[in-house]
C-alpha cells in the first residue's frame, strides 16, 4: 500500500482541551477533552500519516489533506484526508480515515489508498473527453472537466467529465471518468441518487414551521432551517393559520405535511442515536420538494460540505393516488445525503458502490421508521410498503431480498448489478445483524450458508453501520463495508465478541468473502490455559498427548504477527486463483502467479531468492527459496516452508494457503525488524505437494550432503486456519524435540493448550525428515474424521465437525479461514523463528519521530500532544525527549511523559525559583520496561497563573 510523504496540517483549534479554575493549592490539572478530543485526535492522526515511526506507508509523489474530524458520544474520532498525485487531485482510492480516542491514541485506521504509478500528461484532449462522457448519456457536460486520477481502476490518469441530463428526461448529474490515455471509460458515479399538520400517510403530527410576514412557511428553525417546497412552482410551502394538509393521498400539502414530519424524524434520530447534527454532521439539511411529477423519487447531492445546497423530491405512484413521502422512503433519500457527506463521498467507478448507497438509505429509512414509532407505520424491514409504488407492495424487503427481485447473497456480479439490486446483500446482512435468522419477532430470514444468525438488535446493528460510514473510503466495496464494521464493532464493545462474531456471522450468511478482517480474542470465559493437559481429551488414533518442557528463554523482541497482513495475501492468492481457472495447482496459471506474488514480496524485502525447477506429471514445477543475507550464520540454518500449490478442484485457500501467507508475513516481519540470530534464516515454498511432496523431495534432493548439514531445523505450516481450527504440535520426528518445544512456547505465550499429533508423513516436512533434519510444524487439524468434544470445548470449535469440511473441494475459498486461529499459528511460528535462530535483541537504527502541531497552553491548564510509534520490541533504556514550548514563565510547567502502557517520566518540574521564559530542553528517560510500539504522549500542566504559552513541538529519539 502506498500512502503519502507530506500532510498540509490544517488547523483545527488553536490547542489542546483545558481545564480552567485551578489554583496552586489545588489538584494538579487534567486535559479536558470537552471538545469530544478533536483536537488531540487531529494532531495524533496528522503525525500518524507522516509514516515517521507509526508503520504507515507513504510515497514522495503524494500528499495529504486533513478534511475533517467528527467526534462521536462512544469516544471515537474519525479524522479524514484527502490525496494528490504529482498535484492532480485523486478522484477514487486516494482517501484515508484514521480513527482515534478522546485521548488521542490510534485506534485504526482505513485507507482507500491503492499505489499509483500514473503518468501526468494526456493524450486525449479535454474537448475530446467531453464528446466521449456524453457517449450514451443525452444532455450536455456541466462546468469544464478536471484531470486527475482514478485509483481505484488501475491507475489511471482521467478526465472527470460531469454531464447533466435534458430537462424531461430521468434525473442525473454524473461524474464520468474518460481515461486521458486512451479515451476509455474509466467508470462513473451519479450525484444523483433515485429513490400541527396532516398527513396522509402519518395522520396529524407536529412540524417545524416559521412565521413569515403574516403567513407560516414550512421552515424548521431548530432543524437546519429544513424547507419543503412545492417542486411545480418551486417555492416554499405556506399556509395562513399553519394548520396544513387535508389528509388526501394527492393533495400536495399534505404531502409536504408527511415529508416535513419525515425530516424531522430523520434529523432528531441522527442526533440521539447517533449525535450527529444533521445530514452533513454541521447541522445542514437538504431542501425537499413535494410534487415531482416521476413515479420516483431521489436525491441530488451538490458534492460540498454544505448538505443545505442538496435537494432530495419526491414523486407520485403509478396510480397517481399517492405521493412518495412516507417516513421511510424519505429517511432513505436523506440517507443518501449521510452516505454523500461522510468520508469517501459517493464515489466510485461500478453499480457496486452505487448499491451501497442504496442500502445506505434503506437502512437509515428503516431506522427512522423504528425511531418515529408511528401507529400509523408500524415498524418494519420492508421498504416503501405504505406507499406501494407501483402496486407490487414493497420495493426492498431486507429478511429476504429475493421477494423483491433482488439478490440475498453477494457474488462477483454485483458490481455489474443495477444499484437497487445490488443492495440486497446489505439490506440482508442488515437485517441478519439486526434481527437474526429466526427471531422471536419479526419474520425468518434465510442465510445463503444455512447457518443460523443471532442479531444484536437494530440500534446496536444501527451504531455499527455509522461508525462504519465514518471510516468510509470512495469506491467502496462490500469486502470494505464487511472490514470497515468488523473493526466497528471490535471498538464500540472493547472487551467482548459476542457482538463481533454476531456481526462476521451476518457477513458470512450473505456470502460476503474476508479481506483483511481484524480478529477478535476476547472472550466472555477464559482462555484456554497454557497449563491445561492435553490427556484431558479422548485421544483419536492420530493425536498423542506427550508433552515438551518449552524454552527457559523467550526470544528477544518478538513481534506480534499483524492478522490484517497475513489475511491480505491470503485475499492476494484468492483473487489469483479466481483470476485463473479457479485454482492453483501444479503446472496451473495461478501457480505461476502466486509465485511470482510471493517472491515480489520478499524480492522487496532484501531476501536473496531462486526458484528451482522440477518436473511432474509432465509438467514443469517450481520451489521458491529464500535466505536473509547478513542476519546470523549462513552455514547454520533455521528453515520455514510451507506448500504453495492447491488441488485441481479449488483455490485451495486453508490448504495450504493459509500456511504459505503465514510464514510471507512471518518473513517480511523478520526482515522488518532487523532481527538477527545466532543461525541464519531460511523459507521455502513447495510445488506439487498435492501430487506427493514433490517439490520438497525435489529441493532436498538437489542439497549436498554438506547442505544439508547447515539445515539445523526445518518448520512446517500446512493448513493453520480450518474453519474448526484447532492447536496440534507435530511430534512425529524425535530429533524435533526443541523445534516441538519452542512452538508449545509459543502457543503458551498466548495462552493456549496444544495437543501433539503425527499426520503420518503426509506433509512436506517427512521429505526432510527423510534426510535426518530435525523437523517440526503446526496445524489447525489432525488426521481424526471429526473434533472431539472435550476438543472443542477447549478451543471453542464444533464437536463432531471436521477441522476443514472443504477440505480439497471447490469451497475451499477465502470465507473457509478462522481468522483467529491463522494470526496465533502465525505468531507461534514467529515466536519459534526468532527463538530457533537465537535472537537476542532487536537492533534498531536511531530514529526521531516529532509532533509539530501547535498546541495553546492556557492558566492553570493541562494539555497532551500524541506521538504513535510502530517499532518492534523494547523501548531503549536512554530514549530521548526534546521539547520546544513558547512560555511567559517556564517555572509554571510541569512535563512529563507518558508510555503507551501508563508509566510516567518526569521530564520537568514546576517551581517558582525556575525563572525564565521559553522551555527547550532535551531530557533522557530509561523506558526499557515497556514497548516502543503505541502512542507516547507528552503531558504539559500549568500550574500558577499569570502566563500562557505554546507547545510548538516535542520529539522522540529511539
Amino acid at each position: 500500500m502506498v500512502a503519502l510523504s507530506s500532510v498540509t496540517l490544517v488547523s483545527l483549534l488553536a490547542g489542546a482541551a483545558v481545564t480552567a479554575g485551578y489554583t496552586a493549592t489545588g489538584a494538579a490539572p487534567e486535559p479536558d477533552s470537552s471538545d469530544g478530543g478533536a483536537a488531540s485526535a487531529a494532531a495524533s492522526a496528522d503525525q500518524y500519516v507522516t509514516g515517521k515511526s507509526t508503520g504507515f506507508a507513504t510515497s514522495p509523489d503524494e500528499t495529504l489533506t486533513r478534511q475533517k474530524v467528527v467526534t462521536t458520544d462512544q469516544g471515537l474520532n474519525y479524522v479524514s484526508y484527502s490525496r494528490t498525485y504529482r498535484n492532480l487531485p485523486v478522484f477514487v482510492g486516494g482517501d484515508v480515515v484514521v480513527v482515534t480516542d478522546r485521548a488521542g491514541k490510534v485506534r485504526s485506521s482505513t485507507s482507500g489508498l491503492v499505489p499509483i504509478s500514473a503518468p501526468t500528461d494526456p493524450k486525449i484532449s479535454e474537448a475530446r473527453a467531453r464528446t466521449l462522457a456524453l457517449k450514451g448519456r443525452p444532455g450536455a457536460v456541466a462546468g469544464k472537466p478536471s484531470l486527475g486520477v482514478v485509483a481505484a481502476a488501475g491507475s489511471k490518469l482521467v478526465w472527470e467529465v460531469v454531464t447533466e441530463s435534458r430537462p424531461g428526461a430521468a434525473p442525473s448529474r454524473a461524474h464520468v471518468y474518460v481515461d486521458a490515455l486512451t479515451g476509455a471509460n474509466a467508470g462513473s458515479w451519479d450525484e444523483i441518487t433515485a429513490g400541527t399538520g396532516t398527513g396522509f400517510y402519518n395522520g396529524t403530527v407536529p412540524i417545524g414551521t416559521a412565521s413569515s410576514g403574516g403567513s407560516f412557511q414550512m421552515r424548521d428553525t431548530a432543524r437546519g432551517n429544513m424547507r419543503t417546497f412545492n417542486d411545480r412552482t418551486g417555492q416554499v410551502f405556506t399556509d395562513a393559520d399553519d394548520k396544513w394538509g387535508g389528509g388526501s393521498g394527492s393533495d400536495l400539502p399534505t404531502g409536504a405535511v408527511d415529508t416535513q414530519y419525515a425530516g424531522s424524524v430523520m434529523f432528531d434520530m441522527l442526533k440521539a442515536k447517533f449525535n450527529r447534527n444533521g445530514i452533513d454532521g454541521q447541522g445542514g439539511m437538504a431542501q425537499m420538494f413535494v410534487g415531482l411529477n416521476d413515479v420516483n423519487a431521489f436525491y441530488s447531492c451538490a458534492g460540498t460540505a454544505d448538505a443545505s445546497r442538496d435537494q432530495s423530491k419526491y414523486g407520485k405512484t403509478q396510480d397517481g393516488a399517492r405521493q412518495v413521502n412516507a417516513i421511510d422512503v424519505v429517511a432513505h433519500e436523506l440517507g443518501h445525503g449521510v452516505f454523500c457527506h461522510t468520508p469517501g463521498g459517493s464515489g466510485g467507478t461500478s453499480n457496486e458502490t452505487g448499491g451501497l448507497n442504496e442500502a445506505t438509505g434503506d437502512i437509515f429509512g428503516t431506522l427512522a421508521e423504528h425511531f418515529a414509532a408511528n401507529p400509523k407505520d408500524p415498524t418494519d424491514f420492508t421498504v416503501g410498503e405504505q406507499v406501494d409504488l407501483v402496486g407490487r407492495g414493497p420495493i426492498r424487503n431486507m429478511a429476504d431480498p429475493s421477494k423483491a427481485g433482488d439478490p440475498n447473497c453477494f457474488s462477483s456480479a454485483i458490481p455489474g448489478t443495477e444499484v437497487h439490486s445490488a443492495a440486497g446483500p446489505l439490506n440482508h446482512w442488515f437485517y441478519l445483524a439486526a434481527q437474526g435468522s429466526a427471531p422471536a419477532t419479526g419474520p425468518a430470514s434465510p442465510t445463503c450458508d444455512d447457518s443460523k444468525v443471532t442479531g444484536i438488535g437494530v440500534w446496536a446493528a444501527g451504531e455499527v453501520f455509522y461508525h462504519a460510514l465514518l471510516r468510509k473510503t470512495s469506491g467502496w466495496t462490500y469486502t470494505k463495508v464487511r472490514k470497515a464494521t468488523l473493526e466497528a464493532t471490535k471498538e464500540l464493545h472493547a472487551g467482548s465478541c459476542t457482538e463481533f462474531n454476531a456481526v462476521k456471522a451476518a457477513w458470512d450468511a450473505v456470502s460476503v468473502p474476508a479481506s483483511g478482517d481484524p480478529s477478535c480474542t476476547a472472550s466472555a470465559t477464559p482462555a484456554p490455559s497454557a497449563s491445561a493437559s492435553a490427556s484431558q481429551s479422548a485421544p483419536s488414533p492420530s493425536v498423542s498427548t506427550g508433552t515438551s518442557t518449552p524454552p527457559a528463554t523467550p526470544p528477544a523482541g518478538v513481534p506480534d504477527i499483524d492478522g490484517a497482513k497475513v489475511a491480505a495475501h491470503l485475499d492476494e492468492l484468492n483473487r489469483i486463483a479466481t483470476a485463473n481457472g479457479g485454482n492453483r495447482a501444479h503446472g496451473k496459471p495461478g501457480y505461476q502467479a502466486s509465485l511470482d506474488y510471493v517472491k515480489a514480496k520478499l524480492d522487496a524485502a532484501g531476501y536473496t531468492t531462486r526458484i528451482q525447477q522440477f518436473t511432474s506429471n509432465g509438467a514443469t514445477g517450481y520451489n521458491l527459496i529464500a535466505d536473509l543475507p547478513g542476519r546470523g550464520d549462513p552455514t547454520k540454518v533455521v528453515m520455514l516452508g510451507a506448500h504453495l500449490d492447491s488441488v485441481a478442484a479449488g483455490p485451495g485457500i486453508d490448504d495450504n494457503g493459509t500456511g504459505s501467507a503465514g510464514i510471507l508475513e512471518v518473513a517480511l516481519t523478520y526482515a522488518r525488524s532487523g532481527a538477527a540470530g545466532d543461525k541464519g534464516i531460511r523459507f521455502g515454498w513447495w510445488g506439487a505437494e498435492e501430487l506427493g511432496l514433490v517439490g520438497s523431495k525435489a529441493y532436498v534432493a538437489s542439497l549436498s550432503t554438506a547442505e544439508r548439514a547447515k539445515v539445523t531445523a526445518y518448520l512446517n505450516f500446512d493448513m493453520i486456519g480450518s474453519p474448526n481450527a484447532g492447536y496440534f504440535v507435530y511430534n512425529d520426528d524425535a530429533k524435533g524435540s526443541a523445534i516441538s518445544a519452542a512452538l508449545k512456547a509459543g502457543f503458551a505465550a498466548e495462552k493456549i493448550a496444544t495437543e501433539n499429533v503425527d499426520v503420518q508423513n503426509r506433509s512436506d516436512h517427512a521429505s526432510f525428515k527423510a534426510a535426518g533434519i530435525p523437523t517440526g510444524g503446526t496445524a489447525t487439524l489432525s488426521l481424526a474424521s471429526a473434533m472431539s468434544a472435550a476438543q472443542a470445548a477447549k478451543w471453542g470449535g464444533t464437536a463432531g465437525q471436521p477441522y476443514d469440511p472443504c477440505y480439497h473441494q471447490a469451497c475451499d475459498v477465502r470465507t473457509n479461514v478462522n481468522a483467529t486461529a491463522l494470526d496465533r499459528h502465525s505468531d507461534v511460528a514467529a515466536y519459534a523463528a526468532w527463538t530457533l535462530t537465537g535472537v537476542k535483541a532487536t537492533p534498531a537504527a536511531s530514529t526521531r519521530v516529532e509532533n509539530a502541531a501547535d498546541f495553546l497552553i492556557r492558566d492553570r491548564s493541562a494539555i497532551e500532544s500524541p506521538i504513535t510509534v510502530d517499532r518492534a520490541g523494547a523501548a531503549p533504556s536512554k530514549l530521548q525527549v526534546d521539547v520546544d514550548i513558547k512560555h511567559g514563565y517556564r517555572g509554571d510547567l510541569e512535563i512529563r511523559l507518558l508510555a503507551p502502557d501508563g508509566t510516567e517520566f518526569p521530564i520537568k518540574k514546576a517551581s517558582r525559583f525556575d525563572g525564565g521564559d521559553d522551555v527547550k530542553l532535551t531530557a533522557t528517560v530509561d523506558a526499557s520496561a515497556g514497548q516502543s510500539t503505541g502512542t507516547w504522549r507528552l503531558r504539559v500542566r500549568d500550574l500558577y497563573s499569570g502566563d500562557t504559552g505554546t507547545l510548538n513541538a516535542w520529539g522522540l529519539t529511539f
